[in-house]
């Protein structure tokens, strides 16, 4: 991943050969607890949904993001390495659990730069991740899907992984649009 400071990332995988990632709520939230571990000592997250088969983040670089580590014989950033940290521990963790072995999920995990300046892209892809658990016919409603960043913005008071304030100010955002499923849809 080549991260660049103050830019948008929507960072994404899913289980390999399209398999589940998460069997039970104990796996999304120890997902969840690597995500917190891994990721947001290294961005600010503004959104994240996972789903059986695989996750979304979106996310904002800061300095640390972008900061290469120091004696690696190749060049890797704080956040490239908080992914891989993320999805090799958990995979190590979730075959241990379920007697298996081998690769989890599909290769590296993809990273699409985003242009929050043309805030359309950032929009609407912070919009996607929260509505992934309703296109794909898990839930009615967003809200509804307790392994996503949503409900966070639904109860801006409750605390989260997300940086709320950060994610309001960059997207133009405004809370009372979650406040309504007609609005939101």
């Amino acid at each position: 991943m080549n991260i660049i400071q103050d830019n948008l990332y929507h960072i994404y995988n899913r289980g390999n050969q399209k398999q589940r990632l998460f069997h039970s709520e104990r796996n999304y939230n120890f997902f969840l607890g690597k995500i917190i571990l891994y990721i947001q000592p290294h961005c600010d997250i503004l959104s994240y949904a996972l789903m059986p088969n695989h996750y979304h983040l979106l996310i904002h670089a800061n300095q640390h993001s972008a900061e290469l580590i120091d004696g690696r014989i190749l060049a890797i950033s704080n956040l490239s390495e908080g992914v891989r940290l993320m999805q090799s521990t958990y995979t190590k963790a979730f075959n241990s659990e379920h007697g298996i072995c081998g690769n989890l999920f599909q290769q590296k995990a993809k990273s699409k730069p985003i242009e929050y300046q043309s805030t359309v892209q950032a929009i609407n892809t912070f919009h996607y991740i929260h509505k992934n658990p309703v296109e794909s016919n898990l839930v009615t409603y967003p809200e509804d899907w307790t392994f996503s960043s949503f409900r966070e913005y639904l109860n801006p008071h409750l605390p989260g992984i997300c940086n709320k304030n950060l994610a309001i100010e960059l997207l133009d955002l405004d809370y009372r649009m979650f406040n309504s499923k007609q609005k939101y849809y």
